[in-house]
């Protein structure tokens, strides 16, 4: 005879299982459409999708901090931002070449980390989230000014037009570089947040005070965080340098960050794949609302509309999409477990 702890045991990894299949079928109905899609899209929707990809990656290094660590970082766009102008500069003084990308790749992870080293060690001296929001945020202004007044070398808030390597030039296999660095940042952050590390920043989103007391460095954690969260936003900067070969001072406001913020938000904090959904949320809409200015002078003032969306997002499912998706999931599987029973 089974005992009730054995019975919980086996309900759980049937759960476990039942998820992961659940998972595995859309993520593989999600892949075929992704790859079939520019067979029947246009340039457009391509270049739209190839965005997206993109920016989900900035929205989930943001996840990284917000959703599982707990830290409010105002000056995050520093790291995309930077990764397009080095990939830009470095293509504007050398060859653009693979070899060129290449070293962009390295010069943006080791610049991202220690950008993310030096902010950190400020940020994270035990002020409490808000202050390291407004030391994050001071930090990010520094840059931007500093950016905006080198015009020698980034070309301040005119911007940067910049070449780049001719294999990245067709926007058809592009689209396929995209969908690929995405699926590859998702395994590689998915991985970081299932490790042991990722479940002591979760612990340090939920009560910061009582892992220390279980002997952990808090601040150590932190560090990691914004180190991962930093060099993936400077890689998603890189390839977006080549998805838009242009790069100005905008990239590094913190309206880039409220951004990051605002897609992690509606796709749901915490979930990583949050930020994938929220991404095409956002980006699909804007798009859709900016193709009807033909039809009314009204939706000039896109952002009116998609403000409205955004509260009702907020205020309906304050979860996110994700979030509500997995709350409705929970409610159902409750519901059939009670019929049984």
């Amino acid at each position: 005879m089974k005992t009730p702890a054995v019975i919980k045991l086996v309900t759980a990894g049937a759960k476990d299982r039942k998820q992961f299949v659940a998972g595995s079928a859309v993520a593989l109905i999600a892949a075929a459409f992704l790859l079939m899609l520019p067979g029947f899209a246009g340039h457009a929707t391509i270049s739209l999708f190839s965005r997206i990809f993109i920016l989900a990656v900035f929205g989930m290094s943001y996840d990284i901090l917000r959703g599982f660590t707990g830290v409010i970082n105002l000056g995050h766009a520093v790291f995309f931002g930077s990764g397009t102008y080095l990939a830009g500069i470095l293509f504007l003084r050398l060859d653009p070449t693979p070899g060129t990308l290449l070293l962009a790749v390295i010069v943006t992870v080791v610049y991202c980390s220690a950008a993310a080293f030096i902010m950190g060690k400020i940020a994270f001296r035990g002020g409490g989230v808000i202050a390291c929001a407004m030391i994050t945020l001071a930090l990010g202004e520094i840059v931007r000014h500093l950016a905006e007044t080198w015009r020698d070398v980034t070309m301040g808030a005119d911007g940067l037009t910049f070449p780049i390597p001719y294999m990245f030039r067709d926007r058809l296999l592009f689209y396929y570089y995209a969908l690929l660095f995405l699926i590859l940042m998702v395994i590689v952050l998915r991985r970081f947040v299932l490790s042991p590390t990722g479940r002591v920043l979760l612990a340090i989103r939920e009560n910061e005070q009582r892992a220390i007391f279980l002997g952990y460095n808090t601040t150590t954690y932190k560090m990691i965080s914004l180190q991962v969260g930093g060099i993936s936003a400077g890689l998603s900067g890189v390839m977006f340098a080549l998805l838009t070969r242009f790069a100005n001072t905008e990239l590094l406001t913190i309206q880039q960050t409220l951004n990051a913020l605002l897609v992690t938000i509606v796709g749901g904090t915490g979930t990583l794949y949050g930020a994938i959904v929220g991404t095409a949320f956002v980006q699909l809409i804007q798009h859709y609302l900016l193709t009807l200015r033909d039809v009314h002078p009204v939706f000039t003032r896109w952002l009116l509309f998609f403000g409205s969306i955004y509260i009702l997002v907020v205020l309906y499912m304050p979860a996110g999409i994700v979030g509500a998706y997995r709350q409705l999931a929970d409610l159902l599987s409750s519901r059939n477990k009670k019929k049984i029973a």
